[in-house]
């Protein structure tokens, strides 16, 4: 079952577009890089070369953990997800999506991750 976001974490959510993503290496440590996302009816959606070791990882291992956060107001969240790596054709309109949105640079070797979350914590500090 899908976690509910509160308004303040949808808000949190919709203010940024770089998230921390972990993934699990082969080795069993955690693969932690900061990736940008774009967050559509529910879901998250990274674009990244189909060669990038979180798409290896996540191949394995379909376990992965976001957090978006703000440093200066001591706010985050975390939220776990079942990933799904979406390719080729699949992936076109996606790609499309992000190049039109948000500007973002991508061809037909970028892949797109999609996080579906599935539990969540937050903090709101400040």
């Amino acid at each position: 079952m899908r976690p509910v976001l509160t308004d303040r974490e949808l808000a949190l959510i919709l203010s940024k577009d770089i998230c921390r993503l972990s993934t699990i290496s082969s080795n069993g440590w955690p693969h932690i890089v900061p990736v940008s996302y774009v967050y559509l009816r529910g879901k998250f959606y990274i674009p990244t070369d189909r060669r990038a070791k979180k798409v290896r990882n996540l191949a394995k291992n379909s376990n992965a953990t976001i957090v978006v956060d703000d440093e200066h107001l001591e706010h985050g969240v975390m939220i776990e997800c079942n990933s799904k790596i979406i390719e080729g054709n699949k992936a076109q309109s996606l790609r499309d999506y992000v190049r039109k949105v948000k500007r973002w640079q991508n061809d037909e070797t970028t892949v797109i991750i999609e996080l579906s979350p599935s539990r969540k914590a937050s903090w709101f500090l400040k």
